[in-house]
């Protein structure tokens, strides 16, 4: 049976999508998100929307607001060569920014330039509110009234609060709050590598170089480096040619404590970022001198995109997971990143979320227990944490690493016989 109400803490895609879930089945829902700022720093950030998550746009978005850009093909540049692999895999392509504001149209009427004029609740919709500025400090359990209890503070006025409710799903990501109060075991890793990231607009671009991304997921390799390239919507939702993104992301080797690593996390007011420099911040001699050491290696439609990158930004690729799911009598559960947090490679972050949105589905309508829920989540979580792993490594040039991860990916699909416990 679904909640009568639910605290979400995470105000991002995850907790929205669960939020939205929650909405159309007639829950009255809170949403505790710690970022002050009304509208989201996105980065103009490119992520892949997942089966699941089209599903459950299809089912519940009423925006009419298209999230996504198709595309049919993956194809592989290696050095100087165009295209050594090219094979249909098609796949949505998302931005993260224009997801984000599609979903916060649904689930509390929230304006934006890409949906200025939001949808009207729908009949049997729950009440719903969206918190911004309130992190989640302390959790209590009534387990006679069967009640959840979030102790929050405003990150802005330093005022505290509570709120209760039947069911408090975390969705606050992979540095989550609620997993550190809960002191739930976490496993997190620095990868060994950083991702430059950027997007250009497409105007910008000669009508070649769009002609050669168009349509695909592009994976251009290098001497032990490697860029993941597709176009995506703006965040203000625009999907028509002309007017959509190109978006890359590099992978770089970057030793954890480096000198090399202390001067790219330290931006241009020297200010050390422990895992990501903004765009605008990033020292632009260093950038310059990135793309200087490997422009003559790509291939000329990605050295024009790089090129005309006025404001990368980076971050460091890392994964994390927790070792339980689920407390307080199955009615506090840790969902997407604050669950786990898979190397970026896939973009399966949203994915993974949206899967977890239809599992609490199949729990609250009693087709699977919670443990059974549990279970599904671990097993397909650990399968991706090694596929992330292995397309990064393979990418990098690591052979020994990567012969490493697929015979840990075998044992495991072995023993979880392809997925079925």
């Amino acid at each position: 049976m679904y909640p009568k109400s639910a605290v979400i803490v995470g105000g991002s895609v995850a907790g929205l999508l669960q939020g939205l879930q929650l909405k159309r089945n007639g829950i009255n829902v809170i949403v505790l998100e710690q970022d002050p700022s009304k509208d989201r720093h996105s980065h103009e950030s490119g992520v892949t929307i997942g089966p699941s998550v089209v599903s459950l746009l299809n089912k519940y978005d009423t925006t009419g607001r298209p999230a996504a850009i198709f595309a049919e093909y993956i194809s592989v540049a290696w050095r100087k060569r165009l295209r050594v692999l090219n094979r249909p895999s098609p796949r949505h392509m998302s931005n993260w920014g224009c997801l984000y504001l599609i979903l916060r149209a649904n689930f509390d009427g929230m304006k934006s330039a890409a949906v200025p004029e939001p949808p009207a609740s729908k009949k049997g919709d729950g009440m719903v509110e969206y918190r911004p500025g309130k992190r989640a400090i302390g959790l209590s359990y009534d387990k006679e009234k069967g009640r959840v209890t979030v102790q929050y503070v405003d990150v802005t006025t330093g005022e505290e609060g509570s709120v209760s409710a039947d069911t408090v799903i975390a969705a606050d990501g992979v540095h989550s709050s609620v997993a550190k109060i809960m002191q739930v075991p976490t496993r997190k890793d620095y990868a060994g590598y950083i991702a430059w990231r950027g997007t250009v607009p497409e105007r910008l671009l000669s009508q070649e170089t769009i002609e050669y991304f168009s349509n695909r997921l592009n994976f251009t390799l290098l001497k032990g480096t490697y860029f993941i390239s597709y176009l995506i919507p703006t965040e203000t939702g625009h999907v028509e040619p002309g007017k959509r993104l190109l978006n890359w992301v590099w992978y770089f080797v970057v030793p954890d404590g480096s000198p090399e690593m202390a001067s790219i996390f330290t931006d241009v007011n020297g200010t050390v970022h422990p895992n990501t420099v903004p765009q605008a911040l990033v020292n632009p001699k260093l950038w310059a001198d990135q793309v200087a050491r490997y422009q003559s290696q790509m291939i000329a439609p990605l050295a024009e995109v790089v090129s005309k990158t006025s404001r990368p930004f980076v971050t460091k690729v890392g994964e994390a997971q927790v070792r339980q799911a689920s407390f307080f009598d199955d009615r506090l559960v840790l969902v997407g990143d604050a669950f786990t947090a898979f190397r970026s490679h896939m973009g399966m972050a949203s994915e993974q979320a949206a899967r977890h949105c239809w599992q609490m589905d199949r729990v609250w309508r009693g087709e699977i227990t919670q443990k059974q829920r549990d279970l599904e989540a671990t097993i397909y979580a650990e399968k991706f944490v090694l596929m992330n792993r292995l397309i990064g490594l393979g990418g990098l040039g690591q052979m020994v690493a990567v012969v490493k991860v697929l015979w840990a990916l075998m044992l495991l699909l072995i023993k979880h016989k392809l997925g079925r416990a």
